[in-house]
């Protein structure tokens, strides 16, 4: 996959930027436009198979809200939501599949967060691609045993056929990660870094860029 050439705190604070300006906007025009550049970097970078999984898994949910809303408030506000979720989820994953969670944890240490926290959230965003991969497996596997756990509301019914062992498999992989940790001496001092990262003026472009972007939506639309 063609990769983002710039620093991955950049990217970080791109996403930061462009979630915040896609909270905030109450105009459809708005969500919109601000869903554009992430199906161009989506196309860019040949994710469009995994982005359709993507949002698979988020279809349920946003229809969810949708109905919520449309039955509560109006049609309009059901759109407003289910762009908003729609570009929220977008942002995400647009942010994973383009930052190495070891960049971005080697970034953020590098910069003095400490390395307990940089390594939380590089565990996290590890683990999603870790939790993908097991979900796959397990609806394979409860496929065969003739369990229908096709995205839907007739397959509702069968979800604790994936949700229970996708939790037991979670607290295992949980006690597993713990005990590597402790004999490897995660808590010693005096870590190094294999790689050096430097902010470069093409990460402040883009930074720049974004910001202006954002604040042209929000003042125009």
């Amino acid at each position: 996959m063609p990769a983002l050439q710039i620093d991955p705190r950049a990217k970080m604070v791109i996403a930061l930027i462009w979630t915040v300006a896609m909270t905030m906007v109450e105009s459809i025009a708005a969500l919109i436009l601000g869903l554009i550049p992430i199906i161009i970097i989506v196309y860019w970078s040949k994710q469009q198979q995994a982005f359709a999984r993507w949002l698979r898994l988020a279809l349920l949910m946003i229809a969810g809200w949708v109905v919520i809303a449309f039955l509560t408030l109006d049609w309009r506000m059901a759109v407003l939501i289910g762009l908003r979720i729609l570009v929220l989820a977008g942002i995400f994953f647009v942010f994973l599949r383009t930052t190495s969670p070891e960049d971005l944890g080697g970034a953020l240490q590098q910069m003095g967060v400490p390395f307990s926290i940089t390594f939380l959230l590089t565990s996290s965003l590890q683990y999603v691609g870790v939790m993908e991969h097991r979900i796959r497996q397990i609806i394979d596997a409860q496929r065969a045993r003739g369990i229908p756990l096709e995205p839907g509301w007739h397959a509702l019914r069968f979800y604790p056929a994936l949700l229970v062992p996708l939790l037991v498999q979670s607290l295992m992989a949980a006690e597993h990660l713990a005990a590597a940790m402790e004999v490897r001496g995660f808590s010693r001092s005096g870590r190094s870094q294999l790689v050096t990262y430097h902010w470069r003026s093409r990460d402040t472009l883009a930074v720049e860029v974004t910001l202006l972007a954002a604040l042209l939506i929000w003042f125009q639309c």
